[in-house]
């Protein structure tokens, strides 16, 4: 009897470790059955219960008691149910529990089958992965988590109220209802796709591995770390590189072997540095309609019976104005088309007819002065001198003699005056004078017209003068002006 109990118990011990079918639990159940019904002498009280533990398909132990199993997966979920507090969690998915009724005693250790399943008994949340080009990129918490994740790739690059509006009318144009016209200085978005092969899968996940829909937006909108060329410029250095690209010197040494932060580098040298690579790219197409001026041209006519330099407007000009439909597509912020799909001339420009006056009136000064002698250099600027103030400037050393007027005007005085020696004086009659002194003879006479250049008299040195040539002083509105803000020697 005994022995035929130890058979039975060293068979099962040996197959104990292959999850028992259903199949060999009915017949294990038909043979104690008969046994029992044949009083082959075993009796009742020596039919045990025991429970075979699994890990998927591998056999983890045998215990006396199942709530073993329960009470490990509920200290689990109690740890982890403190953090996730929000999700669904379960613990063991893949433990499960074979009861099987077996005569005698068989091996068994309930503490070492407890600390193989707190090694083994894993929390688990059902979630869904957010799948990238075949790459499991994160995890949300559900398939509502996952839809406001793809709202918010497409939120990081239109506004909630843009976004609102084109759903609408998306919508809108399903139930058969064209979208209004724009009306000028309106844009609206007429498009927002995500550009990558985006999907969501049902799995089991650790609960540390799910993200919130902003956290997974951001994610994929980041990407990954890839590596770049970037070719050095001038004054670039090692420490400069690496904080222009938000990295420590020590990272752009790691990734260029043979760099150190000692090495020179000079402009065109190639260096491995860091970039990302988003998972998707969010495209934006928006339509706009805006004014924009025609520019009007500016036409002279020229008049015979305005004065010379003067200029009078015959017909002011106006801009005109046309109504530019564009659609702009953008890609993560970047604009890489445009393109005008409509044009409208709304008002026609009017042209600027300005005259332009050709008449000469002697006498009357341009404002813009010639110099008046013939070459030279200047021997004295205004300003102190000798102790005293030099109105003018001294012109010396000249190619020639003559001296003329430096612009058109009427001769105000000529003849001797004190220290000027030979002087002649033009009222321009626009608020200029001029002075020309120390001349050897003049040749006009006060109350004379005189046009630009023509000849008054002759260098000299008369007066107060330390040698030949021209004391030249410019007076504006009765006041003195240093005469080289208005002339010059290249001004001949």
């Amino acid at each position: 009897m005994n022995k035929k109990k130890n058979g039975l118990s060293r068979k099962h011990h040996i197959n104990s470790r292959k999850k028992p079918s259903f199949k060999g639990r009915t017949g294990a159940a038909i043979m104690v059955g008969l046994l029992l019904f044949t009083g082959t002498g075993f009796a009742k009280e020596n039919l045990h219960d025991l429970y075979h533990v699994y890990d998927g398909d591998k056999y983890v132990g045998t215990v006396a008691d199942p709530a073993i199993v329960k009470q490990v997966k509920n200290e689990k979920l109690g740890a982890a149910e403190e953090e996730h507090a929000d999700l669904d969690l379960v613990a063991g998915r893949n433990v499960s529990v074979v009861q099987e009724k077996v005569f005698g005693q068989e091996p068994r250790n309930d503490e070492t089958v407890r600390q193989k399943l707190e090694d083994k008994v894993a929390v688990e949340t059902k979630a869904v992965a957010v799948v990238a080009a075949g790459e499991t990129v994160t995890h949300v918490k559900d398939k509502a988590a996952y839809e406001k994740m793809t709202r918010q790739l497409k939120l990081a690059h239109v506004k909630e109220e843009e976004l609102a509006a084109f759903e609408q009318t998306e919508q809108a144009a399903k139930d058969g209802t064209p979208s209004s016209p724009l009306n000028e200085g309106e844009t609206r978005v007429t498009s927002v796709q995500i550009l990558a092969d985006l999907a969501p899968r049902d799995v089991y996940t650790s609960p540390a591995r799910v993200q919130t829909a902003e956290e997974a937006a951001a994610l994929l909108l980041k990407g990954k770390e890839v590596v770049k060329d970037y070719s050095v410029g001038k004054g670039d250095v090692p420490e400069k590189i690496a904080k222009s690209f938000g990295i420590g010197t020590d990272r752009l040494l790691e990734m260029n072997p043979g760099l150190s932060a000692d090495t020179l580098i000079h402009p065109g040298d190639v260096l491995k540095v860091p970039d990302s690579e988003p998972f998707v790219q969010v495209a934006v197409t928006r339509e706009m309609k805006r004014a924009v001026p025609l520019p009007h041209r500016t036409v002279t006519e020229k008049d015979a019976g305005l004065p010379k330099g003067e200029t009078a407007v015959k017909q002011a000009g106006q801009d005109g104005k046309k109504e530019l439909t564009e659609v702009a597509l953008h890609v993560n912020g970047v604009k890489t088309e445009e393109t005008v799909t409509e044009e409208e001339v709304l008002a026609e420009p009017v042209d600027e007819i300005v005259r332009e006056g050709t008449k000469v009136l002697v006498g009357q000064g341009s404002g813009k002065f010639m110099w008046p002698a013939q070459g030279g250099y200047i021997s004295s600027h205004k300003g102190a001198r000798w102790g005293r103030q030099h109105n003018g400037i001294d012109i010396a050393r000249p190619s020639g003699r003559t001296i003329v007027a430096a612009d058109s005007g009427t001769v105000k005085a000529a003849g001797p005056l004190g220290g000027f020696g030979n002087r002649i004086e033009i009222d321009h009659g626009n608020g200029y004078t001029t002075l020309y002194a120390h001349l050897a003879s003049i040749g006009v006479k006060p109350g004379q017209k005189l046009e630009k250049g023509a000849q008054i008299g002759v260098m000299g040195s008369t007066g107060h003068s330390t040698g030949l040539h021209l004391h030249f002083e410019v007076r504006k509105n009765g006041a003195l002006i240093d005469p080289l803000t208005v002339v010059s020697p290249s001004s001949k």
